[in-house]
């Protein structure tokens, strides 16, 4: 009991110390810039390991040791390329945001379409990332769960309240200063559990990766000819990770506010780069320890069953580890630094994300000529709103995880529905002067049938499966052969519309009826491949598709479609492309 007392202080201990930096920097922000970029002066160095704190969140920490526990190392297996894509996919776009003297990213899309694109695409993001934070506290809800057996609405609503409280008061200057001693804390930490896990070993931590390896939880697939075809009933399959790897390197670079925001934060985009890069290498090297924790932690409890971790599976083995192992006041420290990471990237996603509400939608649409103290106000209050938004989030994806059972990895993947405009968005700016606004609105529509098409697959399957498991007799469901009537049906649909789009396209109905027929040819063409795959591969046992599998065909067709569209006008691209970056940006 005395252990818990000291352990359970120095967790208080810390946060008291992250709400003193929010008080420290209240009020000392007077302008939305200063707030949100401080004053777009601050250094490169610490603006370098506020990044990778945001990234280093609780879903890494959770994802990567509960990832390689229960199925292996082969979903995070490319991830140290990212030395190499980091500081080239920030050379592709964070330039152009200097150039403009952006708040967000978004602005750059107005130039390059129109409002609308910028829109949508600020909306896809939002959404997006507003939800990741509560991700975030879900992830966090395991850890504590793992170490302290808290119930995860606890954890949920206490790191939620301290982490909105201190992002409110503060600004950017106290997330980018509580980050950078984050850390250190967090270095401190991942020291303390790699320690732990050489004395608890038989044979350090050099036997315990080898051991993990030798009994399937490295990376086996890669000698299994059946992880390089593309099938939706395999867990894993190498093209998708490869996809995963580039499109969520440029997406970031591109479009995510987290990351794009602490970059313009410096003075010009060479200090810019410099943060990238000091982002980047610890990154990787910090999943390299992650590696390490995930095989050792394996091997562990394979050695050393615990009744605990059998139950709740590999999402609480890692933190189940620490209360096990670590001697008083060390367990106190280590979750100490979990909040660390955790705090990092909610303090962050709250306030770049009440950036996005301000600049794209409240100026934008409600509010043209607010004033720098009504800026203030909406930004602060915006916060507010948001940390109770990602609190909600956070308890149905609780809720999600029960019923399909799923994994932390898992778990994010029915509410997925937005974000596929993201990418040809952005990259079809900076590498051709044909980009325009009806492929990109185009597209939006299609993918985003895909997207809910795809979720009701994998959630009908996955339930189906379990079900049949659990009771044979109940037959394959949504797990056996999809009747290809529900293929042409919106298929049907989907081309009726079109064609009414086609011949009337300058009625208002008409172009309704356009967004909503490419929609529904969305919707379709993934029950298609659900009816194509199921068909040939559902034989004696119901198969559930995978959370891992998507299908990018739409991506390229739009990018073949780029080549035939006509060049824009010059003021749209001259200056805002890859070709052009050296002229001078002509604004009309």
């Amino acid at each position: 009991m005395n252990d818990n007392l000291i352990n359970y202080s120095i967790v208080i201990a810390y946060m008291l110390i992250v709400l003193g930096i929010g008080f420290f920097f209240n009020n000392k922000n007077e302008t939305a810039e200063g707030y949100l970029l401080g004053g777009r002066s601050m250094h490169w160095l610490p603006i370098g390991l506020s990044m990778i704190m945001t990234l280093l969140s609780s879903v890494s920490l959770v994802q990567i040791p509960s990832e390689i526990y229960n199925q292996g190392w082969t979903l995070f297996s490319l991830a140290p390329f990212a030395l190499v894509t980091g500081p080239l996919f920030y050379m592709m776009f964070s330039r152009f945001y200097f150039k403009l003297g952006s708040f967000t990213p978004y602005e750059y899309l107005e130039h390059r379409y129109d409002r609308t694109v910028r829109t949508i695409v600020a909306v896809s993001a939002f959404y997006s990332r507003v939800f990741y934070l509560g991700m975030v506290l879900y992830t966090t809800s395991k850890i504590f769960q793992g170490a302290y057996n808290w119930p995860g609405w606890l954890t949920i609503l206490l790191v939620g309240f301290i982490g909105t409280v201190y992002t409110v008061l503060g600004g950017m200057k106290a997330v980018v200063w509580t980050d950078v001693v984050q850390f250190f804390i967090m270095t401190a930490g991942m020291f303390f559990i790699i320690n732990a896990l050489n004395q608890n070993i038989d044979g350090g931590i050099v036997q315990g990766v080898i051991y993990a390896w030798e009994n399937g939880h490295g990376a086996p697939q890669y000698t299994n000819p059946e992880f390089y075809t593309i099938t939706p009933y395999i867990r894993l399959c190498f093209w998708m990770l490869l996809w995963n790897l580039i499109t969520g390197g440029l997406v970031s670079a591109s479009s995510d506010q987290l990351n794009v925001q602490r970059i313009l934060s410096t003075k010009d985009w060479k200090a810019g780069l410099k943060a990238q890069l000091t982002s980047t290498g610890l990154g990787v090297l910090n999943m390299v320890i992650l590696y390490t924790i995930g095989f050792c932690i394996y091997s562990y409890f394979t050695k050393n069953p615990d009744p605990f971790v059998m139950k709740h599976g590999g999402d609480v083995a890692f933190f189940r580890f620490v209360a096990l192992k670590m001697p008083t006041p060390l367990p106190g420290i280590f979750m100490a630094a979990m909040l660390a990471a955790i705090m990092s990237t909610l303090d962050s996603g709250l306030n770049s994300m009440s950036a996005v509400w301000l600049k794209e939608f409240y100026t934008q649409f409600i509010n043209k000529k607010c004033t720098p103290e009504k800026e203030m106000k909406i930004l602060k209050m915006s916060t507010i709103i948001l940390g109770v938004i990602a609190v909600f989030s956070a308890l149905a994806l609780d809720w999600s995880g029960q019923w399909l059972k799923q994994s932390a990895t898992e778990v994010a993947t029915i509410f997925g529905l937005l974000g596929f405009c993201t990418l040809p968005a952005y990259l079809f700016a900076v590498i051709s002067k044909r980009a325009n606004s009806l492929l990109i609105w185009a597209y939006t529509f299609f993918a985003t049938g895909e997207a809910i098409s795809q979720n009701i697959w994998y959630t009908l399957s996955r339930n189906a499966v379990h079900r049949w498991e659990a009771d044979p007799s109940v037959g394959f469901g949504w797990g056996g052969k999809l009747p290809l009537i529900y293929v042409i049906i919106p298929a049907v649909i989907g081309i009726l519309l079109c064609v009414f789009w086609v011949f009337y396209r300058k009625k208002l109905a008409a172009k309704i009826s356009g967004c909503v027929g490419i929609f529904t040819l969305g919707f379709a063409f993934r029950l298609f491949l659900w009816w194509a795959y199921s068909s040939y591969n559902v034989t004696d046992r119901p198969l559930d598709c995978s959370f891992a599998f998507f299908m990018p065909a739409s991506f390229f067709i739009a990018l073949i479609a780029l080549r035939f569209c006509p060049v824009q006008p010059e003021h749209k691209w001259k200056g805002l492309t890859l070709g052009t970056i050296n002229d001078k940006v002509e604004v009309k």
